[in-house]
């Protein structure tokens, strides 16, 4: 009986972290300081290692249909192509540098990550894990800054992760990557 309860607090307590850290209200509209969006500072884990807030995950509720200022394609110094969604002070990538992808087949040659987390000023703070399309598995903690002149982000720290993080500098390919100037899906007369 002992082993079942073990079991079920191992389970349960992660789930109620996450809950507790959707539950909170992030702001999402950007400030007029030129900065990239309105300051929320990460938590501290205590141990001086900033952790990401979790309720990153509600962000796309605030305004799903926004596309803010680092929506786009960006190609790393790793030979990878991110995808980059950012609502209000959120952001989201899919980073890849798997070049043909066959659907449904996991741990082809090369990385594919996740990551998500938030905007203070000009740095991004993120979370990151390798996911199982490509044959890398790492993960950890990203702050990059924003160079808006040069449209590139640069890699300023990098928490825990058995190797390093690969993209130190991504530079953007497709600055009107975004939903609303993609190609209409039906054509116009």
């Amino acid at each position: 009986m002992s082993g079942r309860r073990t079991v079920s607090l191992a389970v349960t307590l992660p789930v109620a972290l996450l809950i507790a850290g959707c539950g909170a209200t992030p702001e999402s509209s950007p400030p007029d300081d030129g900065s990239l969006s309105s300051p929320s500072p990460s938590s501290s884990s205590g141990d001086g290692a900033a952790a990401t807030d979790l309720s990153v995950i509600g962000c796309a509720r605030d305004d799903p249909a926004d596309e803010g200022e680092l929506t786009g394609v960006w190609a790393g110094n790793d030979n990878g192509v991110y995808y980059v969604r950012q609502v209000g002070g959120c952001v989201w990538w899919f980073g890849t540098e798997v070049r043909d992808i066959e659907l449904g087949t996991a741990g082809q040659r090369g990385f594919a990550n996740v990551a998500s987390g938030r905007i203070v000023g000009t740095h991004v703070d993120l979370e990151w894990a390798d996911v199982p399309l490509g044959d890398t598995v790492n993960g950890g903690g990203l702050t990059f800054t924003y160079d808006a002149a040069n449209d590139q982000l640069t890699l300023v720290e990098q928490r825990g992760g058995r190797l390093p993080f690969g993209g130190t500098v991504l530079t953007r390919i497709q600055p009107d990557a975004t939903s609303s100037s993609a190609p209409s899906a039906t054509p116009t007369p």
